[in-house]
């Protein structure tokens, strides 16, 4: 099953919401959330922070956190509507058709670079971008006045390389 990122004003199973602290990586213009970031738990009343998951995305030295990580005090990033792929473990009727529908769709990702020294842009810079497990080049070309790369499409939720540059 694949796992959304957890994104700026997440909510968390304890009823809090996590803000971003990171300004330089986003999806879609929503910050992401990294490890570290955290909130005042309105439940267990302590402040909370992301506990880190992974090493497979890395911002600022920090791991980027997926829906579903866990919280110092125990709590778990629910999902937010907009960025939830999975399935609930048991079908109906119902269930078959939207399970049929989902796996005709395709993750559609944009990426806008930006220089974390000085939170520029980084506008008409060559990139590419490579699926980290396969190596394979999923995405080339050249950033937009905006610092986006081009849209790039897979089949599922993908951990993805960024490289500055031409392709070697």
């Amino acid at each position: 099953m694949a796992k959304g990122f957890a994104i700026d004003h997440s909510m968390t199973d304890h009823g809090g919401i996590i803000r971003a602290t990171q300004m330089s990586a986003s999806q879609m213009g929503s910050l992401f959330l990294v490890a570290g970031d955290g909130h005042f738990c309105p439940k267990c009343k302590c402040w909370s922070k992301i506990i880190k998951s992974h090493d497979h995305i890395i911002f600022d030295g920090k791991a980027v956190a997926y829906v579903g990580d866990q919280l110092t005090c125990g709590a778990k990033i629910l999902p937010k509507q907009d960025h939830v792929v999975g399935d609930s473990g048991s079908r109906s009727g119902v269930l078959d058709n939207l399970s049929n529908i989902v796996t005709k769709l395709k993750f559609d990702e944009r990426i806008q670079l930006i220089d974390k020294d000085d939170d520029s842009i980084l506008a008409f810079i060559p990139y590419y971008l490579k699926n980290s497990k396969t190596g394979i080049v999923v995405a080339k070309g050249t950033t937009d006045h905006n610092g986006y790369t081009e849209r790039f499409f897979t089949e599922k939720a993908e951990d993805i390389d960024i490289y500055i540059g031409e392709i070697e």
